[in-house]
């Protein structure tokens, strides 16, 4: 319970503070809260597979053995994306710091990689928090309520889907607003 409750936290603070928050500020909490989200969730699948498939008695509920795991391996899937993504990320940022790159397309090609990456990276955290760490509350929803689980699902999926958008935009505002600055900072010149 503690890994995956802490993940589920972390999450919550990763999607409220993203390194941009306080202008700047809040980067690095966002930076080591995801490291150690990345630990607690990689405990939290393993104690939870091990104990919903060698402890508890799995074949009283199927249903949920079955779906538990399913949300874990997708939990772990979204860690792995979005970890590679972020990594990607970095990587490009420093090719553009250090200034290893030809001419202006190349930046611009860099950028939009970048930004590529960095999308992925969200995508992928937001469905982390929404929709891996969000089945067993769904599971649980749906048996208590007697509401089929597919359209706890799709009522899920929407919410992944209105929680990334706002910052994928975000992303795309930031980088029109910096090639309009620098068109016109072109001009000047």
């Amino acid at each position: 319970m503690i890994g995956a409750y802490s993940i589920y936290l972390v999450c919550a603070h990763n999607t409220l503070l993203t390194p941009s928050t306080f202008k700047g500020t809040a980067r690095l909490f966002h930076i080591w809260i995801g490291r150690i989200g990345l630990a607690l969730g990689l405990m939290g699948f393993i104690t939870g597979a091990i104990l919903v498939w060698f402890i508890y008695d799995y074949t009283e509920n199927w249903g949920f053995s079955i779906g538990i795991t399913v949300g874990g391996i997708q939990q772990m899937a979204a860690q792995y994306k979005g970890y590679k993504a972020i990594r990607s990320f970095q990587k490009i940022k420093l090719q553009i710091s250090s200034g290893k790159y030809k001419d202006k397309e190349e930046v611009i090609a860099l950028h939009d990689e970048q930004d590529k990456q960095l999308s992925i990276h969200i995508e992928n955290m937001v469905a982390l928090f929404v929709m891996a760490c969000g089945i067993p509350a769904l599971i649980r929803i749906s048996e208590a309520y007697e509401i089929h689980i597919l359209i706890l699902i799709g009522i899920a999926n929407i919410l992944n889907f209105v929680m990334a958008k706002p910052l994928l935009n975000g992303i795309k505002t930031r980088r029109i607003k910096e090639r309009d600055e620098s068109k016109k900072g072109d001009k000047q010149n």
